[in-house]
């Protein structure tokens, strides 16, 4: 094993942790969002429980993560296609909020959004196909682009579409200087200054009969300074309080009145071209699926480990579901840990010794907590706050031992304490060593992070050399391994039985 200095926070616990929120704040942690699969995932250092909603002007996906704050600037990142971006800040000072921002012209139906807990830690925003708004027939509209483009305009005025409450004029270059008027019953007039039309904008192109609106006309405005465009809706004589404004991206956001229906011809649409539902302002909350109360080990690195006899754990009188166990595979993600024998990674012996403990654990109703579920860097520091906000009875990091290559005949078990952890270290290390054959490199004293500061008893296991002949045969060996994750839950069992 090698002490490092990680590069990236990234947490990932799995276990049965309760959704309730720690006394301190939850960190966000790390996200990725995949255009392809339109699927964002996200992390955070303790258990959170996520708030959803589907919003419009711009269409959107809200979720809040209360209890939770953002240690970074805030994070805007640009997409193409349907998704245009994914935004991440600090809502309020108790609530990190991430934001999936659909282009314009597009939305998507809030039912069909799963807002997943894979862990208390690690969540899935997964979104259906969105949906683009269908151009209206040339024979159904009555508008009229009465305008050609004028070189030099700030603004580009470039279509319009409609949007689930309401309409969205799509502009380029400079944000338009925007007034709103209305002129008589049946109109209402935007005018933008130093603005222009898109060689591609007609009145083909335009929305027909949504929102009660049976016409636009643009056309410029002959008399003014600068290039100014005029863009008059025809409304109903009835639907008073119309709202224009500028929107947070490039282009103008268009309300109609609260109540009026989108149209009458979206009720004949086929089922399965029918727009998705959608309110005046925003939907029903998304429904959350919290996590499965018990973590889904992830694929270990090398084949499935062949059935070997399972061996007796003792016979606990105490309360199992009153115990919490944090086990902690060491290094992954961008860190290997130590390279050994044939390009053999540190990090992949840990995570398959590692989560065959937690199965163990689990399988005999003990609370377990990992931390990190995959393949995932995660920092010193962020390991200790897992136990410590968890309030862990014991704590488990599970590493292997590294040396020159050229020593291949340095190979067995060594297992680490700092101060209360003497008597759970011996235990774990006679256990495991009545499993597995290998040479007793013995018990020893160390200020390893993870052992210092942590509260709880605490030991760090090294498994074996990965640059040793012998271990590394071992390592690469799914049986062995399978022994060495028994050894080392059998010793927590029997200290947690004596001791807890």
């Amino acid at each position: 094993m090698k002490q490092y200095r990680p590069l990236v926070s990234l947490i990932g616990m799995a276990g049965g942790l309760l959704l309730a929120l720690p006394v301190e704040a939850a960190q966000f942690r790390t996200w990725r969002f995949d255009p392809q699969q339109n699927r964002l995932e996200f992390s955070t250092d303790a258990a959170v429980q996520p708030r959803a909603q589907l919003l419009f002007n711009p269409t959107r996906i809200v979720v809040d993560l209360p209890g939770t704050t953002l240690e970074q600037r805030t994070i805007n990142q640009a997409f193409g296609g349907a998704i245009q971006a994914v935004r991440i800040g600090q809502f309020d000072a108790q609530t990190t909020r991430l934001v999936i921002e659909l282009a314009p012209g597009y939305t998507l139906n809030p039912d069909q959004v799963v807002v997943r807990g894979e862990t208390p830690q690690q969540w899935v925003v997964q979104l259906p196909p969105p949906q683009g708004e269908p151009a209206p027939s040339a024979a159904a509209t009555t508008n009229q682009v009465n305008a050609t483009p004028v070189a030099g305009a700030a603004t580009q005025v470039e279509g319009v579409r409609t949007t689930p409450d309401g309409f969205f004029i799509r502009t380029s270059g400079a944000s338009p200087n925007l007034t709103v008027e209305r002129v008589s019953d049946t109109q209402v007039v935007l005018e933008l200054e130093n603005a222009t039309v898109a060689t591609a904008l007609t009145g083909q192109t335009l929305p027909a009969n949504r929102f009660g609106v049976t016409a636009w006309t643009i056309q410029p405005v002959s008399a003014a300074a600068v290039p100014t465009l005029q863009i008059t809706l025809t409304v109903p004589a009835n639907s008073t309080d119309w709202q224009a404004s500028v929107g947070n991206g490039s282009g103008i956001i268009v309300l109609p009145p609260r109540g009026v229906a989108i149209a009458a011809d979206v009720v004949s649409a086929s089922p399965s071209q029918a727009p998705a539902p959608a309110p005046a302002a925003t939907s029903p909350p998304i429904a959350v699926q919290p996590p499965p109360p018990a973590p889904v080990v992830p694929p270990q690195p090398e084949p499935a480990i062949p059935s070997t006899p399972a061996v007796p754990l003792p016979d606990s009188s105490i309360p199992k579901q009153a115990v919490t166990i944090v086990i902690d595979p060491g290094h992954g993600g961008r860190d290997p840990g130590a390279i050994g024998v044939g390009g053999l990674r540190e990090k992949d012996v840990t995570s398959a010794i590692a989560y065959e403990v937690a199965r163990i654990l689990q399988q005999s109703g003990v609370q377990v907590i990992l931390t990190r579920s995959d393949d995932r860097e995660i920092d010193l520091a962020p390991r200790v706050q897992i136990a410590e906000r968890a309030n862990a009875d014991l704590f488990v990091s599970i590493h292997a031992n590294s040396i020159s290559l050229s020593r291949p005949d340095v190979n067995g078990l060594e297992t680490y304490y700092h101060s209360s952890g003497n008597r759970f270290a011996q235990v774990i290390h006679q256990s495991i060593l009545r499993l597995v054959t290998m040479p007793d490199r013995g018990v020893r004293q160390a200020r390893f992070h993870v052992l210092v500061n942590t509260s709880m008893p605490s030991v760090l296991v090294e498994t074996g050399f990965v640059t040793g002949a012998q271990d590394a045969r071992n390592f690469n060996d799914p049986a062995w391994r399978t022994r060495m994750a028994q050894g080392i839950a059998a010793g927590i069992m029997q200290y947690a039985q004596r001791s807890l």
